[in-house]
């Protein structure tokens, strides 16, 4: 993400708005649009620049909210209406509808350079133009998706379980380019785990990233599918009931892969920073606290990373893993957004927006 996303340093409290248990904001066209994650029933709309309520939208979704935004509409992939299952677009501005479609889904993928969403409907995968609702294609996958992703060359890519098939889609027609098979890579204790890509596809310019059940960490070129490196180069050992390391993938940029390890304990989560060319470690951040912090959000722009680490907002230099900044978010931190040089905290009690000072 580029610098400009991002305040640099320096930073303060613009305003804060109080909202329980928000999902991550979407920010576009100088507004935040978020809804909730335990009771979502609404969607709201604030200025980003003073956290002003621009619009509430009532919506009868009964579960968590995924949205979904692009040039001036919102998109929301599993509604009700008339007691029916339905999808909606939303106007940015004002929060009425544009359209609505019988199409829906739970898992939405933005395929917006190409005009379409992408809902999933076992076993279906469905594109819909962006702008109409309109049906413009539909494959059967004949698998349950576990995760996707969208690659800088307007692929899909598609997990489907443990059979270890990664299936590359075209998507402006739904028409499959690829299919690498990663089940090699799975662990050879297949009594003692059921292995399959663990958690997100993280999509970078020339690679594709990901973790599994059994401990690995593994880059797939993004051209050809095939694999570029794995870490470690050996399965961790079981020991007994004791959940095997996870390393999640979860930002990139140009010179770092951002990691998140764990090993179902009460030990707590490190942040890694890996080269994304060889899988090499360049830095670890331990929180100072040695049991039970957990890592669940960080963001990337130009040289700094924005780590949320319980109720505190971390800026960490990209390059060496230092902490610069520190900031105290009065509740837990679910997630960090960063855009038009704000940066927005989502906590269990509401939005906090910082700015530069």
């Amino acid at each position: 993400m580029p610098s400009e996303s991002a305040p640099l340093s320096g930073l303060t409290e613009r305003w804060s708005v109080d909202v329980q248990h928000p999902g991550q904001p979407i920010v576009l066209n100088g507004s935040v649009l978020v809804g909730g994650i335990r009771s979502p029933d609404f969607i709201r709309s604030y200025s980003l620049y003073t956290g002003e309520e621009q619009w509430l939208k009532r919506i009868s979704a009964g579960h968590h909210v995924s949205l979904v935004a692009g040039g001036d509409s919102l998109f929301l992939g599993d509604d009700r209406e008339d007691g029916e299952r339905v999808s909606r677009a939303l106007a940015t501005a004002d929060g009425s509808d544009r359209w609505t479609s019988a199409v829906s889904g739970g898992h939405v993928i933005p395929l917006l350079e190409a005009g379409l969403l992408a809902f999933y409907d076992s076993p279906d995968l469905i594109g819909v133009d962006a702008h109409t609702g309109e049906e413009c294609w539909r494959k059967s996958l004949g698998s349950r998706i576990r995760s996707t992703a969208l690659d800088a060359d307007d692929t899909v890519v598609l997990d489907t379980g443990t059979d270890g098939n990664l299936f590359f889609l075209e998507a402006e027609t739904g028409e499959r380019r690829r299919e690498t098979d990663i089940s090699r890579h799975f662990h050879p204790n297949e009594g003692a785990v059921t292995d399959a890509i663990r958690g997100r596809i993280v999509a970078g310019s020339e690679r594709i990233f990901f973790n599994t059940f059994g401990g690995l960490l593994i880059a797939l070129d993004a051209d050809t599918g095939e694999t570029d490196w794995v870490t470690p180069e050996t399965h961790p050992e079981i020991d007994g009931n004791t959940a095997l390391p996870e390393r999640e993938p979860i930002a990139v940029s140009n010179d770092s892969l951002l990691v998140i390890e764990s090993d179902g304990t009460d030990r707590s989560d490190s942040l890694y920073a890996v080269d994304p060319a060889t899988g090499s470690e360049q830095w670890v951040f331990d929180p100072e606290e040695e049991t039970d912090v957990r890592i669940r959000s960080a963001a990337v722009a130009g040289e700094t990373v924005f780590l949320s680490v319980m109720d505190e907002l971390l800026l960490i230099d990209l390059a060496s893993g230092d902490v610069f900044e520190r900031h105290d978010c009065d509740s837990h931190v679910q997630s960090v957004t960063l855009a038009g040089g704000v940066c927005l905290v989502a906590t269990a009690e509401g939005i906090v927006a910082f700015e530069a000072a």
